[in-house]
């Protein structure tokens, strides 16, 4: 078989005129001449280096390689119309589209998520998670669950948390000497970022009134819960949204430190 893509019509010339065994059957289902058919079913068994049918005067017979060939095609076919309906039929259009960051998705939505679809098992739901909070707006999307400063002008919004920030480490660490009594004991401690987080190590420190170009180490992550995660296994110092703490901090696998929030 040659390198590359291979293309579609060409497979789905030969899906058709195989459930036919008939050139001229195929070409009447896709609107197109029988030469036509019969040149994309050869362009086919060019690429592949194999003959998919014996041709006769009665019209076809399928080769050993052509009906291996049929359930894949077929197969792959009634997925692409079943998501494609989904995607853009009626169904698609009912449903209720939610977009949500992973760690979110994880520490806070999915319980209650659950507990929405066993009240209304009428409304079918699709979850799409990202990474990144400031991905623009879709108007695919019905509910679009991000961390901001406040509504985003032209849309209704509702506040779903009220959180607080504060550092969090393991209970191991927080023993550990030198003992963590005061804010600027972070100064000489790994500090665990997540990235984009905008109120961050920087915007904790100003809060506490510490310089904010400490000297600790850091880590970055893309995702606040692999933060949390590493604080957790005692590798560091990470800041801490109460959402996604929640079951970290009821399981003592994480304590917060101070009573700056």
């Amino acid at each position: 078989m040659k390198n590359g893509k291979t293309p579609v019509n060409w497979l789905r010339s030969f899906e058709v005129a195989a459930r036919h065994l008939s050139l001229s059957a195929a070409a009447s289902e896709l609107n197109v001449t029988p030469a036509a058919v019969s040149q994309q079913v050869r362009l086919l068994e060019l690429r592949l280096g194999e003959k998919l049918f014996v041709r006769h005067a009665r019209g076809l017979r399928l080769t050993l390689a052509g009906e291996a060939l049929v359930p894949v095609c077929r197969e792959s076919f009634e997925r692409l119309d079943t998501a494609l309906a989904e995607l853009f039929g009626d169904r698609g259009k009912q449903q209720l589209v939610i977009r949500v960051s992973l760690g979110f998705a994880r520490q806070w939505l999915l319980e209650r998520l659950a507990g929405f679809a066993r009240k209304h098992p009428e409304i079918p739901i699709r979850l799409v998670t990202t990474v990144w909070a400031g991905e623009p707006l879709d108007s695919s999307v019905d509910v679009d669950i991000r961390l901001t400063a406040g509504p985003i002008p032209g849309m209704q919004s509702h506040q779903l948390t009220h959180d607080a920030v504060f550092p969090v480490c393991s209970p191991g660490l927080a023993k550990a000497p030198p003992r963590l009594r005061r804010p600027s004991d972070l100064r000489h401690r790994s500090l665990l970022t997540t990235i984009g987080f905008a109120e961050g190590w920087r915007h904790w420190f100003a809060a506490a009134g510490i310089d904010p170009e400490p000297s600790a180490t850091r880590l970055e992550f893309d995702s606040m819960r692999l933060a949390l995660e590493m604080a957790a296994l005692g590798h560091g110092v990470a800041l801490a949204r109460s959402s996604y703490a929640e079951d970290l901090l009821r399981a003592g696998r994480v304590k917060p430190l101070f009573n700056v929030r």
